[in-house]
């Protein structure tokens, strides 16, 4: 299935240019932190089942990645913060949660740049986001997960 993803997903480096601060997970979010057509483009692609299946496993990962992430944090394990926020980053613009991305993208550089300073803001973040992301997510496949 994840050869499949590969090919049936666009390159989304070019999402990450407008970045926002962690502080903002505050605000309201509006819907164009999300991309519904990257939820179009796998269920035409794949089908509807396929859009499900991704959209499940997403959301069984999802607090492992954070968790996996907080936890190397606190333990001061740059490395580990890099891997968990890199596989969020892109399992999260593959399904259009482009606001979770753009997080992730922050996280992962500060991590690969081995500084955690900034980092637990970000998660912090990223936890509030998760929370709209599982709703928008469940919503968009038939309840499941709200």
């Amino acid at each position: 299935m994840r050869r499949t993803l590969a090919t049936a997903t666009p390159d989304v480096d070019h999402l990450t240019t407008r970045r926002r601060a962690p502080m903002e997970s505050n605000r309201t979010a509006d819907l164009s932190d999300n991309d519904p057509e990257a939820l179009e483009r796998l269920r035409r692609f794949g089908g509807a089942r396929l859009l499900s299946d991704m959209i499940a496993l997403f959301l069984e990962a999802l607090p492992q990645r954070l968790s996996a992430a907080r936890a190397g944090a606190q333990r001061g394990d740059a490395p580990a913060v890099e891997h968990a926020l890199h596989a969020l980053k892109s399992s999260s613009a593959q399904l259009g949660a482009m606001r979770l991305h753009r997080l992730s993208v922050e996280g992962e550089q500060l991590a690969k740049a081995g500084t955690l300073d900034g980092v637990s803001g970000i998660l912090d973040a990223l936890d509030d986001e998760c929370a709209r992301v599982t709703s928008w997510l469940g919503s968009a496949n038939g309840g499941a997960g709200s």
